[in-house]
């Protein structure tokens, strides 16, 4: 399965739910629930009220006693109804971006099986930029990292750390030849979760964070499944594919490409890319 019937498999999945929530909000009772918090006797108690507008379009609130408890209840329902749709619209846009820009991929391994075309493409080709004092210290201070299956770091890069796979390899290649920034499954922790992107990237410039995730193995489910939520986790906190999350794939059907990740640099960081080619 490739990445692209992947993400329009997710797409499709979340479309019935959509149109769903669309239908019950334009039933939902009119108005948004609100409460206030009080104290009485050393006892905490809640008063749930209806906000909305009056005729003269003044903001206004209306008590719901215990005998309306359904009619709040309603209105707790399009409360959260109308969250997840804008959860699950954040979702399509995200998949609607990323799918415009998808491309198809060639293969690399022949690149980084032959040293002399690597050393030929690394040597005189770094720029005179200098780095901030502060992208330097973040650049070389210690950071956690991703402890699971540290047996499968066998592949040694140009900044001599081990990494999972040669695709990555050649990303480090080029983050390291262009200076820029980078740590390699840096620990971060958004949404209650602990995630490990593959790359965390700093713009040599402003200093602006970016995340790349380099997905293979897309022909295993657990890994698919794995990438999904990781997507699901980022898109939820505002980490977004075309706008700080970089993606690229491969799976047996589409190995990784050289360009592919060239394209991504210009893209983001506005590198002057071509001298690599």
């Amino acid at each position: 399965m490739t990445l692209r019937k992947l993400m329009e498999d997710v797409k499709q999945s979340l479309l019935p739910e959509k149109r769903k929530l669309e239908a019950q909000l334009r039933d939902a009772p009119i108005g948004t629930l609100v409460y206030s918090k009080n104290k009485s006797k050393g006892k905490t108690y809640y008063k749930w009220y209806v906000a909305g507008l009056d005729k003269g379009g003044n903001k206004k609130r209306i008590y719901i006693s215990r005998q309306n408890r359904n009619y709040a209840r309603e209105l707790a329902r399009k409360r959260l109804r109308k969250k997840r749709l804008n959860d699950i619209n954040a979702q399509l846009k995200a998949i609607d971006s990323f799918l415009s820009k998808y491309r198809e991929n060639s293969d690399i391994n022949a690149l980084l099986d032959a040293p002399l075309l690597e050393n030929l493409l690394t040597e005189e080709q770094t720029p005179s930029r200098e780095l901030s004092e502060e992208l330097k210290k973040w650049a070389s201070e210690d950071y956690e990292t991703n402890p699971k299956h540290p047996e499968h770091k066998i592949i040694q890069t140009v900044d001599k750390i081990l990494v999972r796979s040669k695709s990555e390899a050649l990303i480090v290649m080029l983050l390291s030849t262009l200076r820029i920034p980078y740590r390699y499954e840096c620990k971060l922790t958004i949404g209650g979760y602990d995630l490990y992107p593959d790359f965390t990237i700093r713009h040599p410039l402003t200093g602006k964070t970016y995340y790349w995730e380099h997905v293979g193995r897309l022909d295993e489910e657990d890994y698919r499944l794995d990438f999904l939520f990781k997507i699901r986790v980022y898109v939820n906190n505002g980490i977004l594919p075309d706008h700080n999350l970089i993606l690229t794939y491969e799976s047996d059907g589409h190995p990784f490409d050289i360009t592919i990740a060239q394209d991504k640099i210009r893209e983001f960081f506005s590198m002057e890319a071509a001298d690599l080619y």
